[in-house]
């Protein structure tokens, strides 16, 4: 038994010291106060402060209610930064982190899951660490209700929502993926601009042939004469061609624009009467 004591006691000390935590100590002062997080995506938002503003209320009321100890200063506040990025390198989640290991909280609160985590494997890492080192994570608003990770069912609901979140991205994403799909299969618009097409009023995209007639000049060069796509592009520079939104054009984009195999079906609309006096003319 006192083997067993030693041994749990070495797992926790080893948790802790690996994550950069201390244990919240045991000055009465510094127990049961909190660290708050607050994250706007955009700098829209950032700028109008209207989003900000409602987390912080919501936040204050939380903790209000809940007993704990929450000072205006120690709400942090992540302006236009991505979800996407991991919690701890961002600025406002590197200080929180800090924070943290100054061993003065025992508490995080953040208004909604997508505050915080974006990615389900920072979500889990993070709570893991928190957890280990004996701070509990308070969700406000998660799906109508609040959370906090000092339960097993809390862990439990954040883990379970955190994975329906993420594989609802992955759904629209294949969702949109499809969409695009569909859309050049039937000619419609589905990109910005296409060098070697254009739009009409009907939103189809249909062939421009004095963009047509450089991309098979592009391609002779490269394919019968040997010229490198960065000569390519300085001869078309030279000659004073501008790419589709009129910039220069450079090695990289030549080799995208002759790659696209989007230009496979320029035949479906027919070529133009004099398509093919040029010797780099293909059909």
């Amino acid at each position: 038994m006192v083997l067993l004591g030693i041994w749990e006691s070495a797992c926790v000390h080893i948790a802790k010291e690996t994550i950069g935590y201390m244990l919240v100590n045991n000055n009465s002062a510094n127990q049961n106060k909190a660290v708050a997080y607050v994250r706007v995506s955009s700098q829209k938002q950032a700028e109008e402060g209207v989003s900000i503003a409602a987390q912080i209320k919501r936040i204050k009321e939380y903790a209000k209610f809940k007993g704990i100890i929450l000072e205006d200063e120690d709400i942090l506040i992540e302006k236009g930064v991505s979800g996407g990025i991991p919690l701890w390198e961002r600025p406002m989640g590197g200080k929180l982190k800090r924070m943290l290991n100054s061993g003065n909280y025992e508490h995080v609160i953040t208004m909604k899951l997508d505050r915080m985590f974006r990615l389900v494997s920072d979500m889990l890492a993070t709570v893991d660490e928190l957890n280990a080192a004996g701070f509990a994570l308070h969700m406000v608003d998660f799906n109508g209700e609040a959370i906090d990770t000092s339960s097993a069912m809390g862990r439990f609901f954040l883990t379970m929502s955190a994975a329906m979140a993420e594989m609802e991205r992955g759904l629209i994403s294949e969702r949109t993926k499809m969409g695009m799909n569909q859309l050049k299969a039937t000619h419609r618009k589905f990109t910005q601009s296409i060098y070697g097409w254009d739009v009409d009023p009907s939103g189809n995209l249909i062939p421009n042939w004095i963009e047509q007639n450089y991309i098979d000049f592009m391609k002779w060069q490269m394919k019968v004469n040997g010229l490198s796509a960065a000569a390519v592009a300085r001869a078309l520079n030279r000659q004073g061609v501008k790419g589709k939104r009129g910039g220069k054009w450079q090695g990289s984009t030549v080799v995208r624009v002759t790659s696209n195999p989007f230009h496979e079906d320029r035949h479906l609309f027919g070529y133009p009467l004099n398509w093919g006096v040029k010797p780099w003319h293909t059909k």
